[in-house]
């Protein structure tokens, strides 16, 4: 599921992942202070491996914009440690509220359809790369991998929604690599973690989601390139909306 959320909508799964992992791991008896880092932290891991078969899958259609992608890279993994520093000192709890929160405004704001400004274009260089510094920290905070920002950002400023797309699987990688190693590092300070973390990342679980999300993210981009767009607005919108209300109310 989570590999075709990533080819189809360019936002590495993330939405599925962490409200699933959360749920599982309190199941499974892990302390709940250590909950939502953990499952943010996984689900950064596993979007590594499903970037790279959505990256992969883009390039070959050629569809993203290289250039963008390397004037965000530098700011995104500033963010993404920052992001993960931050989550290491904020409590499950409010991070599962952020998590919901955002994801609802964000699936309301696509479901009504809001237009950008016909004049409105990407900025410049350094406007653009501090825009990547604020999508890496955000994405990181809640474990989305950087589509779920980097797609509206990109449509905002009139890039047509399957480059947007292709350009939030491109992000997503970097978030994720830079996201992951910093939840290693920073979680080795946590304490109460089961002997299956390295850092807040819990193995188990990484291991389980790649293998079968890995050759799904490739499906998913196939069907993003034959879908018409006004369909992929609407699927991206109740994802978000379906989620976010999951995870505000517990």
């Amino acid at each position: 599921m989570s590999g075709v959320i990533s080819g189809l909508l360019g936002i590495g799964g993330g939405i599925v992942i962490v409200p699933f992992l959360a749920w599982l791991l309190n199941n499974h008896g892990m302390p709940a202070d250590t909950i939502m880092q953990t499952a943010i932290a996984t689900s950064l891991a596993t979007i590594i491996i499903t970037s790279i078969s959505s990256v992969l899958a883009q390039h070959r259609r050629g569809a993203i914009l290289w250039p963008i992608v390397s004037i965000l890279t530098p700011g995104i993994a500033v963010g993404a440690w920052f992001g993960a520093d931050l989550a290491h000192f904020l409590s499950s709890q409010l991070l599962a509220m952020i998590f919901g929160g955002f994801l609802l405004l964000n699936g309301l704001r696509m479901a009504m359809d809001l237009k950008p400004q016909a004049h409105r274009e990407l900025p410049s260089k350094l406007p653009l790369g501090l825009a990547g510094a604020v999508l890496g920290t955000l994405s990181t905070l809640i474990g989305i991998g950087g589509g779920t920002l980097t797609v509206p950002y990109m449509t905002w400023h009139n890039v047509p929604i399957k480059k947007a797309i292709a350009l939030g699987s491109a992000c997503g990688l970097p978030i994720a690599l830079f996201g992951a190693f910093s939840f290693i590092i920073i979680g080795m300070q946590a304490e109460s973690l089961p002997a299956g973390n390295i850092g807040y990342i819990n193995l188990p679980a990484f291991f389980g989601i790649s293998c079968t999300s890995l050759f799904a993210a490739t499906w998913g981009v196939h069907l993003s390139h034959n879908i018409p767009t006004s369909a992929l607005k609407k699927i991206f919108a109740i994802l978000l909306v379906i989620v976010g209300a999951k995870m505000l109310l517990g």
